[in-house]
């Protein structure tokens, strides 16, 4: 069962990422540890960032970037990966992203701003700076992830992975930004995201420094590996006791929309398993059926944007699996509201990948 919106996290597209990955060595100048009240809006959000006319400005640049940035890209005039270009849009998915979580701080106009600054130079045709602020509230974390983007950077292997070692930058910042709004709980999947992109990065930079030689052919060696994996906050996408394609709101089918997009960029897809999940109040008979029919809506709009309706699973969990415990003895609003991580829809994808026998 589900309340009001909150936030889009994380995906998103909230979208709480979850990879699960451990945040062992990281480092991190400014810890905050408190998390957000479910539907308050940032501690450091402006007041004037909460305008209608803000909301609106930001939506604005952003339809605005995304058509610059497509048309960059018309005829190969830049390639997608090119590093300056991939960064402008890593950027702007930081912007969106926290656009439809409801983020009224700063984050989302000085991700625009950077993103902007990159496209006016490609417009240009001058050379972009290739600064990563700190943008928002963010905060340093991963030294270890810093450091291997500088030294993928400074090798021969540059050119071949820049584009990723540039998002690789943005993500990073967006882990700090995560952090300081909502602590580890909020960071982790960002973490784990990065995680991600740095060994993508790294193995990348690898084969394009391996010298070319003849090598006798092995037998590969295929097995089903976790791709990405992502908690999608029912309550961003449905209203109360709501589960139908039909009911999933505006913001909710935004983040949809970025997770489709996402999916069709990765390669090696075989599965995407969505499990609904409720919170406790209510009967068994009403949540089980109300978490697949949320899931199942899930992927009805995923199929609508272009994925193909064979990779898909269902399942519905009602209230068993929770990862939130609240105390009763609270009025029912604060309750519900105290519940709302339980109220949730787990994206898993997963695909196959070949390595060479050992």
């Amino acid at each position: 069962m589900t309340t009001r919106s909150l936030s889009f996290t994380m995906l998103a597209l909230g979208l709480t990422l979850a990879f699960g990955l451990g945040l062992a060595g990281c480092a991190v100048t400014d810890p905050r540890a408190t998390d957000r009240a479910p539907g308050a809006l940032p501690a450091y959000a402006a007041p004037d960032r909460i305008t209608d006319e803000a909301i609106r400005g930001d939506h604005r640049a952003m339809l605005g970037l995304r058509e610059r940035l497509a048309m960059l890209n018309q005829n190969g005039r830049v390639a997608t990966g090119n590093a300056h270009w991939a960064k402008a849009q890593c950027w702007l998915d930081m912007a969106q992203q926290n656009y439809h979580e409801n983020d009224r701080s700063r984050v989302i106009e000085e991700a625009l701003a950077e993103s902007q600054a990159l496209v006016d130079a490609l417009e240009k045709g001058t050379a972009p700076n290739d600064r990563t602020p700190p943008v928002g509230n963010s905060v340093r974390l991963r030294e270890d992830l810093w450091t291997r983007v500088a030294k993928v950077k400074a090798s021969p292997a540059a050119a071949c992975v820049a584009a990723q070692a540039a998002c690789l930058e943005v993500q990073l910042v967006w882990a700090g930004h995560e952090y300081a709004e909502g602590g580890w709980r909020h960071a982790n999947p960002y973490i784990g995201i990065a995680e991600h992109k740095a060994d993508a990065m790294d193995r990348g930079a690898t084969a394009c420094a391996a010298p070319a030689v003849a090598a006798a052919p092995v037998a590969p060696i295929v097995r089903e590996v976790l791709i990405e994996r992502l908690v999608l906050t029912t309550d961003t996408l449905f209203d109360f006791d709501r589960g139908s394609v039909n009911d999933i709101r505006a913001a909710g089918r935004a983040r949809l929309d970025v997770l489709a997009e996402r999916a069709k960029g990765l390669q090696g897809i075989e599965r995407i398993a969505l499990v609904g999940h409720t919170d406790r109040l209510g009967s068994a008979e009403h949540n089980q059926p109300l978490s697949l029919q949320r899931a199942t809506a899930v992927r009805d709009h995923l199929v609508a944007r272009g994925l193909p309706a064979a990779l898909f699973t269902v399942e519905g969990k009602g209230s068993e699996q929770p990862v939130k415990r609240c105390e009763d003895n609270q009025p029912r609003a604060r309750l519900i509201a105290c519940l709302q991580d339980n109220r949730r829809v787990e994206v898993e994808i997963r695909g196959r990948v070949a390595a060479p026998a050992r």
